[in-house]
């Protein structure tokens, strides 16, 4: 066991415990302000205040560390990095949906997260995973469903509503997957949908033009539960991934609707 990491894990559970019960306390007693920092992105006072709080919890621990914020928090550091999404699902969040969460990671190397911590404050679910030791949800060890048949699988679909160029395109592949499975979700938070596949509660996801603050903590959290999470474009960024995430099984049939 790297101690190293399992201390940092501790603190990204604090942290993302502290932050998430900040935020359900504005949700729940707060007006809450909104500006669009672009087409259909939005941030709040909150967001700020959280990943604020979250970077000052690490620092306190790991002053060497690097950090990497969705809303600015960045610096650079020796030990490797922490992802931070403060609010993922901020538009839940201001309009009262309880599906948003608190999403922190670590890594070493970039875009291999080795822990990642996802929150959902307002129905107290706690997902966590630390590389090579398993995925949990409120301590009980999680894994992703047996689903292999497209026709009983649950699919999350995103329509990419903030690369409205892409719509077109997403709209087509979206009718192709939806004409052989089950049903179709979508529930606002990147990080909570990787979990829900993780859980094995829905089994596929499929999103254009997300950050990978959005996924990172969602990722190894999958991943440590049998599942897998992939680029469609295989050139990852910090700003732009195209993705799909499914419990392995439906991987290939997946990617073979896209790809056409």
């Amino acid at each position: 066991m790297d101690e190293g990491l399992k201390d940092r894990l501790e603190v990204a559970i604090k942290a993302a415990k502290e932050a998430g019960l900040m935020v359900m306390d504005a949700d729940l007693n707060s007006k809450k302000t909104f500006k669009e920092k672009k087409l259909n992105d939005f941030v709040t006072d909150f967001d700020f205040n959280s990943e604020k709080l979250i970077i000052d919890k690490i620092k306190e621990s790991f002053p060497e560390d690097g950090i990497f914020g969705e809303e600015g928090g960045n610096h650079k550091g020796e030990n490797g990095r922490w992802i931070i999404d403060p609010i993922d699902g901020t538009v839940n969040f201001f309009r009262g949906i309880p599906n948003y969460t608190i999403s922190i990671a670590f890594e070493r190397e970039k875009f291999k997260p080795l822990l990642g911590v996802v929150y959902n404050p307002r129905q107290n679910e706690l997902f966590y995973a630390l590389k090579g030791l398993g995925a949990f949800c409120n301590g009980e060890k999680i894994s992703v469903s047996k689903v292999s048949n497209p026709n009983k699988a649950i699919v999350v679909l995103v329509p990419p509503h903030r690369r409205r160029e892409k719509a077109d395109r997403y709209f087509k592949t979206m009718r192709k997957i939806f004409n052989e499975v089950s049903d179709i979700r979508s529930f606002g938070s990147a990080a909570l949908e990787c979990c829900y596949i993780a859980s094995g509660r829905v089994d596929c996801y499929f999103e254009l033009a997300l950050g990978y603050y959005d996924f990172a903590a969602g990722m190894i959290i999958l991943e440590e539960s049998g599942g897998e999470i992939k680029d469609l474009n295989d050139k990852m960024t910090d700003t732009y991934c195209d993705v799909v995430a499914t419990n392995t099984l439906l991987t290939p049939w997946l990617l073979s609707l896209i790809g056409e």
